[in-house]
């Protein structure tokens, strides 16, 4: 009996150290990828805004803006290694009930990096245009480094800069700050009049850019808790800006944060438990179990050689 209950804990100690590095290497890299038929909606608001309203030919001041963005996956297209998600953001003011803008755009990125992939038809308003960098969400295990991100007005990867941990919305995070200085993403002909020009006729002037994007992201998912972009455009004759197009600071709202941060949650708590507490608690049962086994074992040898 004293050699069966020895032989069963060696045996279980054995399996126990073989599960703690598969669960460490193998399942938990399992889990650690981007869902291939994800579906999220979220929403950017925007207080005293300004814009340009092109079909009413003025400027429009104090405007409250909301920028409405839909990701979807695409199954059929993505593969074990590479998610393509498509993704459509239509911007309006809310009291007037005015479309401002939409955008579409279509990328493939690494399920665990979170990096673009060169593939799928990648593009930008139906653009083909190929997204390095991060691209819609940062990698698994996110570190507290600087990263690169695509960003689809300038159409061009730029640094994102690691700022620092904080808590945001009861939730552990690291903060990252893009920050792209005006650039060139166009030019826009208008009413000399409408620039304040004494010009007749039309001018043909330069559409600037600029942005300061902060996203706080939990480190463990990689996943957006929350994003802060303050944005302007506008249109430059001969290097003056002669005419804003959009200047304001659009966040995203509450129920936003809180899908975002349910959309983690899991991963969180999972995540943690199968990369480290459960293969440590294996390791050290596994130990136990065989030295157990071997102490059990050995005894009953010397108790066969006292016979």
């Amino acid at each position: 009996m004293r050699r069966t209950v020895a032989v069963v804990c060696i045996a279980l100690g054995v399996c126990l150290l073989a599960l703690a590095p598969m669960l460490r290497f193998w399942t938990a890299d399992s889990l650690m990828k981007a869902p291939l038929d994800y579906y999220n909606k979220a929403t950017n608001r925007g207080e005293d805004v300004t814009y340009f309203s092109a079909e009413e030919m003025e400027l429009i001041e104090g405007a409250t803006v909301e920028a409405y963005t839909t990701v979807r996956g695409d199954v059929a297209a993505s593969d074990e290694q590479t998610a393509v998600w498509d993704q459509f953001t239509w911007v309006k003011d809310v009291e007037r009930d005015f479309a401002i803008s939409s955008t579409y755009r279509r990328a493939g990125h690494d399920r665990f990096t979170g990096r673009g992939v060169d593939c799928c038809d990648a593009s930008v308003n139906d653009e083909e245009v190929e997204q390095n960098g991060q691209i819609f969400k940062f990698p698994f295990l996110t570190e507290k480094r600087d990263y690169t991100f695509f960003d689809t007005t300038s159409r061009t990867t730029r640094p994102i800069t690691f700022e620092g941990e904080e808590e945001y919305h009861g939730v552990d995070v690291y903060r990252y700050e893009q920050v792209i200085d005006s650039v060139k993403i166009g030019e826009r002909t208008l009413p000399a009049s409408l620039l304040g020009m004494d010009d007749e006729g039309d001018v043909t002037g330069d559409e600037m850019y600029s942005i300061t994007r902060t996203y706080w992201i939990e480190p463990t998912t990689g996943v957006p808790i929350g994003l802060s972009e303050e944005q302007h455009r506008g249109v430059s004759v001969d290097g003056e800006e002669r005419l804003v197009l959009f200047d304001g600071t659009m966040v995203w709202d509450d129920e936003t944060i809180d899908g975002q941060i349910e959309s983690a949650e899991q991963g969180m708590l999972v995540l943690p438990l199968v990369r480290t507490v459960i293969p440590i608690i294996c390791l050290v049962a596994g130990v136990v179990f065989v030295a157990v086994g071997g102490v059990l074992l050995i005894g009953t040898g010397i108790r066969g050689n006292g016979h």
